[in-house]
Order: structure tokens, then C-alpha cells, then sequence
């Protein structure tokens, strides 16, 4: 093994966007001075393609300023669309987490069954925001986009028909269905999104999509049991989810057909500028940075938390407070409630002051505050809940936009999708977990208040063990980076160029023809961490489905 950097993989520029772009002026001449400084044996035609694209930038910006002038109609129709073939995903994702009580009832499973009934979603999901993004570079986002809502409906279909069936094995083929579907949905919009948005443009669009999605969410949460209650039939809140969805894809047909107004409006030049693309080196994985490491362990973590709490926050609050299933729904949507309000703002305030790192130990804090509340006071529900939204709204922004200030473009979708594949795969191990704590603590007293104790118990620690993680990435952050994750637009700059030597390094390295001399043997141990992980999920949804 030879020498190798004190972190591991490079970064964006100061406003770079989520996904697309390409280098600044600064991050060019900070590479150029690097291929002059270093003695690395080099593959010449790559390096020069990156310097040659590079420096192409200014001028790119400047056309897309000048498109986006003559195309801002398209551009709000690319908005609308974008953030609206979601919702039948998002709208669909609460339903069974509402009616929890009930469907194990119908269908006479335990609750170990009802965790994997529930992880599904996030097993299909733990590889597929990879794939997806391969899928979608490959063949567009026209044909990514048609295909996941086409699974996403079909998905609710057969579950809506489950329903009639009292069948779980078909209520299971359903959501395997729609997880591949969902899972690939969010890849789309991001991408599109970093198509049409860039720089400060696109942290405001993010922030509104992840508001959209949280709205449909809480709408999801309070209306499953009125609905259910009015038809007469469990089964009348899928069929509702049926025909969100159906509405989500012909939104989606609306977009297509926009799309190829503007191919047939539009020169062929402008058409080959906006589809260029970056040729992605797969060794710039090996060489990620540590503290994007830490992010993707924060990602599993909370991430996971997160998720599998929304799974069953609608039982719990029944079962500790003694109330029927309608106040226990319409009070869990409550922990959706906070981000609608606070990640458009968020956006902004981490544009004007930065912050990041604050707000995910803030994020870290408040989910375990919300587990202490909820699961060991009898405190009004409500103030718990509240809180733990508070803390599904600080978390996902922070994480996602620090993701992109230390990955360069060009490596971003690979790991945005690294970091979407963390969340699923704890939320996957976590959502089993819960559900074998949950029947253990049945054994003593079926359905009573204390049949979640176990479950808060692991959630409170769980909440611990992400605190911990995020002072970590604080104090990386401020004595390895320069406190580039909590520096704001203006500093950033200067932040960037105390770190630039180490950020350009690991690009060297993975272009270079002895690459592998630079990889220690610690640059392998958290891709082989994930890939275990990724199996022990997989392993616990076969042994609990079956």
C-alpha cells in the first residue's frame, strides 16, 4: 500500500448544484496547479478531457442564463410537473403505517410480519437509487420517469386488490412493486431538476420538492382512516392512493409531451449542451472522503430512524394514549407537519448563513428528545410529535446540500445514491427490528400502552448513537475542513481555499495509471461495511417475510 490522503475524495465548487455542472474557474486552476505540483503518472487524455470541459464553464453558465430567458415558460412546466408525478408516491407511502392496527387484523399477521410487510420499500430500495441513476444517464429521464410511475400505480393496484383478497403475499408482490417504482421516482426529479436549476436556483427547488413530498404525506396520514371510515372498508384508502398515483402519471405524460415541444422548438446545438454529460471514473469511490463516510453512517442511522418510526407512529399513539384510530392518525400526521414550514426557509438560511453541521446535531437531538416524550412521559402526544418533525426537517436538507459541497459533479449522483441506499438499508433492518421488539413486548401485554416499550427503548438509543455521530462530523468538519460544512456562501470561498490541496488530490489519484498505489487499505472498509449491511437486510426481509 502506498501513500494516500488524510480524507478520501474531492469537491464541488461553492454553488455547485445536486446533481450536474461543472467545475468553477477556481477548481480549475487549483487542478491545473496540482497535475504541475504532483509527480503522478497520469492517463494525459483523461485529465485533459476534465481540463477541457472544465473550462468550458463560464460559458456554459452564461447559455444557460440566456436558455433560461428564452425558456422560463418550460421551466415552471418542468417545476410543476417534476414535483407533482411524486406525490402519488408520497401520498401512497403513510396509508399502511396509519391503518397498522387494522391490517393486521384482516390479515392475520404478527407484527414481525407487518416490519417486513413494511420493509419492502426500503429492501428494493437499498441498490436500486443506484441502478436507477445508471438507468436514467443511460436512457433519460422521458424513460425513467414513465417507467417508475407506471410502478407506482401498478404497485397500488395490486395492493388495492390485496385488500379484497385478504391476501399478504399479494399485498407484499403490490409494494415490492411500487418500492421499485418510488425508489427510482426521487432519482428523476433530481435529476431533472439539476437539468433545469442550478447554483442557489436549485437548493430553493429541492427545498420545495422535499416540502411537496412531506404535504402529501401529511395528507396521506389524516385522511386513510376517514376515508376508510366512510367507504365502510379498510381497502377504500388504497384504492385512494390508486388514483393519486393514476393522477401522478398522467402528469407525468403532460411532461413527456412538453419535452419533446421543446426537442422540436429547439436547435440541435442548444439540445447537445443540455445533454452533456459526465463521465463518471468509478475509482473516485475508493478515494470519497471520510467525512462523507461519517454523513453516510449518519445517513443509516437517523435516516433509518426516521423512516421506521413513520411506520408505526399512528399505532403507538393509540395504544400509550388510549385513543381510536382516527385521533391516532390525524395526530400522527403531525410529525410530517414541521417541514412543509421549515426546509423553504431552511434553504435560504443555509444560503445566508450556513450552519449545516449545527443543524444536524440539532436534527440528531430533537429525534431523541421525540423518543424520550413519546415513549416514557405522558406528555400531550402532539408536543412529541412536533418535535420529531422538527427533526425530519433540520436533518435531510443538511445532509443532502453538505453531500454536495465535498463530492465534485461528477461523482454526486453516484453518491447521493450511496446515501439514499444507507437510509434504506437501516430503515429496512431497523423496521424488522421494531417489529420483533413489539411482539416481545406483546407476549406480556397484548395491544396495551406497554407493547411499544421495548421498541422506544431501542429508539432512544438509536437516537444516542446519531448524536454521537453528528458531533463527529461537527468536529471533522470544524478542525479537518475548515468548517467548510458550516460556512455560508461568502465563506465558503475561503474555506475552499484552505482545503483545496486535499480536495484535489483524490481526482489526481483516480486518473492516475498507479491509482492503486494511493488506496490504503481503510479506503476499502467502508464500502465492504455497506455491502454487509445491504446483505444482513436482505437476509432479516427473506427470514421475517417467510
Amino acid at each position: 500500500m502506498g501513500r494516500h490522503s488524510d480524507d478520501s475524495m474531492g469537491a464541488s465548487t461553492p454553488d455547485q448544484p445536486l446533481l450536474g455542472g461543472e467545475f468553477s474557474h477556481s477548481t480549475l486552476e487549483s487542478l491545473r496547479s496540482s497535475f504541475d505540483d504532483t509527480g503522478l503518472t497520469v492517463e494525459h487524455g483523461e485529465a485533459r478531457r476534465r481540463l477541457s470541459s472544465a473550462s468550458s464553464s463560464g460559458e456554459l453558465t452564461e447559455f444557460e442564463r440566456a436558455w433560461s430567458q428564452r425558456q422560463r415558460g418550460f421551466q415552471i412546466l418542468a417545476l410543476v410537473c417534476t414535483l407533482l408525478i411524486s406525490v402519488g408516491s408520497h401520498y401512497s407511502a403513510h396509508t399502511l403505517g396509519a391503518l397498522k392496527s387494522t391490517i393486521k387484523k384482516e390479515l392475520d399477521i404478527t407484527n414481525t410480519q407487518y416490519g417486513a410487510l413494511q420493509s419492502t420499500v426500503s429492501a428494493v430500495n437499498t441498490v436500486l437509487p443506484i441502478l436507477g441513476g445508471l438507468f436514467i444517464d443511460s436512457f433519460g429521464t422521458n424513460s425513467g420517469s414513465l417507467i417508475a410511475t407506471s410502478l407506482i400505480m401498478l404497485g397500488n393496484l395490486i395492493i388495492s386488490l390485496s385488500t379484497h383478497m385478504q391476501s399478504f403475499s399479494t399485498m407484499v408482490a403490490g409494494r415490492i412493486l411500487y418500492g421499485l417504482g418510488s425508489g427510482s421516482i426521487t432519482v428523476v426529479q433530481e435529476t431533472i431538476l439539476g437539468s433545469w436549476f442550478k447554483g442557489k436556483g436549485l437548493a430553493i427547488t429541492i427545498a420545495i420538492q422535499i416540502t411537496t413530498s412531506r404535504i402529501a404525506s401529511f395528507l396521506s396520514m389524516g385522511t386513510a382512516i376517514p376515508i376508510a371510515n366512510r367507504f365502510g372498508f379498510y381497502g377504500a384508502a388504497f384504492w385512494a392512493n390508486f388514483v393519486v398515483c393514476a393522477l401522478s402519471f398522467g402528469i407525468n405524460l403532460v411532461y413527456i409531451g412538453a419535452m419533446r415541444r421543446i426537442r422540436r422548438n429547439t436547435s440541435q446545438n442548444v439540445l447537445d449542451r443540455l445533454r452533456t454529460k459526465h463521465k463518471f471514473n468509478p475509482r473516485l469511490v475508493v478515494f470519497f472522503f471520510g467525512i462523507y463516510w461519517m454523513i453516510i453512517v449518519e445517513s443509516f442511522t437517523l435516516g433509518g430512524g426516521w423512516n421506521s418510526f413513520l411506520h408505526i407512529n399512528s399505532e403507538l399513539v393509540k395504544l400509550r394514549f388510549g385513543v381510536n384510530d382516527a385521533i391516532a392518525a390525524w395526530s400522527a400526521s403531525v410529525s410530517q407537519l414541521m417541514p412543509i414550514f421549515l426546509v423553504p426557509f431552511l434553504g435560504w438560511f443555509f444560503d445566508l448563513y450556513g450552519k449545516r453541521t449545527d443543524m444536524l446535531v440539532m436534527s440528531t437531538s430533537t429525534f431523541t428528545i421525540s423518543m424520550l416524550l413519546l415513549g416514557f412521559t405522558k406528555v400531550n402526544p402532539l408536543i412529541g410529535l412536533i418535535v420529531f418533525s422538527i427533526s425530519l426537517a433540520l436533518g435531510p436538507l443538511a445532509e443532502i446540500t453538505a453531500i454536495s459541497l465535498i463530492l465534485p459533479s461528477n461523482s454526486l449522483g453516484t453518491g447521493l445514491g450511496i446515501y439514499k441506499s444507507a437510509m434504506n438499508t437501516g430503515s429496512t433492518i431497523v423496521d424488522i427490528v421494531v417489529g420483533v421488539l413489539q411482539d416481545r413486548g406483546s407476549r406480556v401485554l397484548e395491544d396495551s400502552e406497554h407493547s411499544y416499550d421495548y421498541v422506544m427503548a431501542f429508539f432512544t438509543a438509536w437516537g444516542a448513537v446519531s448524536t454521537l455521530v453528528a458531533g463527529t462530523i461537527f468536529l471533522v468538519d470544524r478542525f479537518k475542513w475548515s468548517s467548510l460544512l458550516r460556512s455560508n456562501a461568502s465563506d465558503r470561498k475561503e474555506a475552499y481555499h484552505v482545503v483545496k490541496a486535499k480536495i484535489n488530490r483524490p481526482m489526481l489519484y483516480a486518473t492516475a495509471t498507479n491509482w492503486r498505489d494511493y488506496a490504503a487499505l481503510w479506503n476499502y472498509i467502508p464500502l465492504i461495511i455497506l455491502g454487509c449491511l445491504l446483505v444482513i437486510s436482505w437476509v432479516l426481509f427473506a427470514v421475517k417475510l417467510a
